[in-house]
């Protein structure tokens, strides 16, 4: 299942992005499933940042210098 939520930043403090929340993998030992994440519902459901291009574009505004962004995968997240 995918929902849809708006969200109100995008970047992390260290410029890592995520266009997504959730995984469809469910892995057993995954601490991204906890609670503690502000999951309301079954972590397999993906969650959909559907502003992620608007807030991208204003926090890259607000930089005064380039840096690099990554995406896709954060710590939470890794294949094996």
């Amino acid at each position: 299942m995918i929902n849809y939520k708006e969200y109100k930043t995008i970047l992390s403090k260290k410029n890592n992005m995520n266009i997504y929340r959730g995984c469809t993998h469910g892995c057993i030992y995954c601490d991204s499933r906890s609670e503690i994440y502000g999951m309301t519902y079954t972590f397999e459901n993906i969650e959909v940042k559907t502003n992620a291009m608007e807030l991208l574009e204003k926090a890259l505004s607000k930089k005064r210098d380039k840096c690099m962004i990554t995406t896709g995968m954060t710590k939470k997240c890794k294949s094996y």
